[in-house]
């Protein structure tokens, strides 16, 4: 089923009016998303498929959001940028517009649009600078005449971001059996799917975390998963493990004594956060294998074996306590699958999108060109003070020196490393603080605030500057808020 299609069958779905309870269980209802409009999800659509948008112009957001592999990449770990590799499993877009509670297993975004921001910028993602990327859209007749229509400006990062994130917000389904159940439709789901309904808030209890209409609380647990042999095993995925740990501020005692993926700890670095991520949503996963944050189980019933067990030893100490036997007879375990299937609707696919191509931009007649006196300013003329030093010739500064001079910018402030740090703004609120050489915003954080995790609150101050939060270069000056 297309896209829209699915969309369509949303309207189907009745609320609060539903013949067969289930518990927190619900179904999707339409107006949870607001959709945009058709021209910037269109426009985001093209963009999405995209390899452009990546530094060396290879890795679209569907090649690890492929709509023929459940909008994931099928592989238990994902692929990462050429030259480097995943240490995560890529999750699934389809429905991603419904969630409120942040994104990826950690919750380390707030929105869509950030999440496309940072995966551009992520030099283990997408990898390209935001002007290279501005520029390579707006040498693109199409995308440049797009641009102008919707909002009557050149392509920019903001609104890349936006239209990407327009079209993910897009990729709905809700015709799976258990919304046409639940809508009083009893035919849609078969017998053992309704067993393992009950099951699933009953003996199972995997409603306690599986809720609402994504079967998500969008909360976190540890829940024992175990570790994948691939980080321990793949040189490349140990980089950028060691790579984000940094990044994100922690200390090398604390990630160099990591052999797993510490979850939510990473975005909040609070003890008992580690080893928990996010509940994931349970919709569409007939489609989306392998399962869990690292890919470690391919099929339900591996999963439903492993909650069965009561989970594996925990290497943290921060196991939930609802993870414990459950005691699953063979026809219970086969019934909780069913209902897990019945879930997934039709699949969700998409056609690959014929892409602009590069034009040729018409360079300006020589009347319209750039010159000294188009500038404001006068040409070079000889001078007595003409010096030779090592070889070259130095002009020597005369009133008829050409001095091209930057136009002022009073909303940006000059700070020289004596006053890096503690320089005050002049309502007496901010500081700001000149980015040295090696430096990411959680260290930079951790010098001013003394807590890593408050890298989120530079990002958010200083969005004028930074597209992602790993844009950062030597020399660049920070509003370092209260």
């Amino acid at each position: 089923m297309s896209i829209r299609g699915t969309y369509a069958a949303m309207t189907l779905i009745v609320l609060g009016t539903a013949a067969h309870a289930a518990g927190p269980l619900q179904g999707i209802q339409a107006d949870d998303v607001a959709q945009a409009d058709p021209a910037i999800v269109e426009l985001g659509k093209l963009l999405f498929f995209d390899p452009r948008l990546s530094g060396d112009a290879s890795t679209a957001c569907s090649d690890c959001h492929n709509p023929s592999t459940g909008w994931s990449d099928a592989a238990e770990l994902a692929r990462g940028y050429p030259g480097t590799m995943h240490w995560r499993n890529s999750q699934t877009i389809v429905n991603m517009g419904f969630m409120t509670g942040g994104f990826h297993w950690d919750s380390g975004l707030n929105s869509l649009t950030d999440q496309v921001h940072d995966a551009m910028g992520a030099g283990f993602v997408a990898n390209i600078d935001t002007i290279l990327g501005e520029e390579r859209l707006r040498q693109i007749p199409e995308y440049e005449d797009r641009f102008w229509a919707i909002w009557q400006e050149p392509p920019t990062q903001d609104r890349i971001a936006e239209s990407i994130a327009a079209y993910e917000r897009s990729i709905i389904s809700a015709d799976s059996p258990f919304d046409q159940y639940m809508a009083g439709q009893n035919w849609a789901m078969t017998d053992s799917a309704k067993r393992g309904l009950g099951l699933f808030s009953g003996k199972a209890n995997c409603s306690a975390c599986h809720s609402g209409s994504l079967a998500t609380d969008q909360q976190f647990h540890n829940t024992s998963v175990p570790p994948n042999a691939g980080l321990a095993e793949d040189p490349l995925r140990q980089v950028t493990f060691r790579y984000l740990m940094r990044v994100k501020g922690l200390e090398p005692a604390v990630y160099e004594g990591l052999d797993r993926d510490p979850g939510r700890y990473l975005a909040t670095q609070q003890p008992e956060d580690l080893g928990k991520f996010r509940t994931p949503p349970l919709r569409y996963l007939k489609y989306t294998a392998p399962y869990m944050h690292n890919g470690t189980f391919y099929t339900l019933e591996e999963v439903v074996d492993f909650y069965n067990a009561g989970g594996t030893p925990d290497a943290f100490g921060t196991k939930s306590p609802l993870i414990r036997p459950l005691g699953l007879t063979q026809r219970e375990k086969a019934d909780l699958v069913a209902f897990l299937n019945s879930m997934s609707g039709s699949e969700v696919l998409e056609d690959v999108p014929k892409l602009p191509e590069y034009g040729i931009r018409q360079f300006p007649h020589s009347a319209e060109r750039v010159t000294v006196a188009s500038l404001g300013g006068r040409a070079p003329q000889a001078s007595p003070a003409t010096a030779s030093v090592a070889g070259s010739d130095v002009i020597a500064p005369s009133e008829n020196t050409l001095t091209l001079v930057p136009k002022s910018n009073d909303a940006k402030k000059s700070v020289t490393p004596a006053t890096q740090a503690q320089e005050q703004s002049q309502d007496g609120t901010d500081r700001f603080v000149l980015v040295e050489a090696g430096e990411t915003l959680g260290t930079i954080a951790r010098r001013i605030y003394g807590d890593g995790r408050q890298f989120q609150k530079l990002f958010q101050a200083n969005r004028d500057l930074l597209r992602n939060p790993n844009d950062l270069t030597p020399g660049m000056v920070l509003r370092v808020p209260q």
